[in-house]
């Protein structure tokens, strides 16, 4: 590179992480270049044409954990995308003429089909689901603390953000601390035993806990992934999904810098370099 070609910052692979690291580098004056090494930005959040005239999302394919602060600071709304919410969370067939539909005002009485007891379960449930996710949202943009860099004088102002983290933690219940460490250490097969008695109630839920996880529901850890799917967001509505217009490149390819002034490029490249 030419001296006035140099970059603060090498971000290796243009996927959605690595577009928004060089979003807020550059915002924050650094001078950045993204090396990709397909032609299309966007990596796992992309629509391509799989046929000819036909396109779709060929990865990723629904849009929740999208946090609402970087839709906002992208300006993404405003350069065209569009996020629609999906009617009906899961769908689950039995056999030939019974199911289930999991989706907002609908999920009670289809449980009910099965078990009363389950229905009437359900909405403690969600709260008690929504409760250990309202710990993890207010964290999600918090840097974590570093305490193994620096002298005595950096590591304090870390272990007081530290404890700050902890006051948080200690604001909740005692069902809700339980609760907490249950979901991001037991299995969801654990987990839903404890609250539901119907196979096709359980189904329906453990279905979120396997979804792109490809580990089985009785696979220790596997509830966190339940608390995963409620986690987001869709036009301010928590816990909801929803799909983007034009498939999930869409969300990615208004990521490219957005005004020549920011010092943010891209390099296209057929190998990684070494390191």
């Amino acid at each position: 590179m030419r001296d006035q070609d140099q970059a603060d910052v090498v971000i290796l692979g243009g996927g959605h992480n690595g577009l928004t690291c060089a979003f807020y580098l550059a915002r924050a004056g650094l001078k950045v270049t993204v090396l990709e090494r397909r032609g299309v930005v966007g990596g796992a959040a992309v629509t391509e044409e799989f046929h000819p005239g036909f396109r779709n999302s060929t990865a990723s394919y629904t849009v929740s954990l999208l946090n609402p602060k970087i839709i906002a600071d992208m300006d993404l709304a405003g350069r065209g995308l569009r996020v629609v919410e999906r009617k009906v969370g899961n769908f689950l067939p039995l056999d030939d003429s019974s199911y289930l539909l999991a989706g907002e005002g609908r999920t009670q009485a289809e449980a009910a089909k099965f078990s009363a007891r389950d229905a009437e379960r359900l909405p403690a449930y969600e709260r008690r689901l929504e409760a250990v996710a309202d710990v993890l949202r207010a964290l999600i943009l918090t840097t974590p603390p570093n305490v193994v860099e620096g002298g005595w004088a950096a590591v304090i102002p870390e272990m007081l953000k530290a404890a700050s983290v902890g006051r948080r933690m200690a604001g909740l219940d005692t069902t809700a601390r339980r609760d907490l460490l249950d979901l991001f250490t037991k299995s969801a097969g654990d987990w839903l035993d404890g609250w539901f008695e119907s196979d096709p109630v359980k189904a329906l839920f453990g279905f979120d806990s396997v979804v792109g996880n490809y580990a089985s529901p009785y696979t220790p850890g596997s509830a966190y992934v339940l608390l995963h799917h409620i986690f987001g967001e869709v036009n301010g509505k928590r816990g909801v999904w929803g799909h983007a217009i034009g498939g999930m490149g869409a969300i990615t390819q208004p990521w490219r810098p957005p005004a020549p002034n920011r010092a943010w490029t891209f390099a296209w490249t057929a190998r990684w370099p070494r390191f």
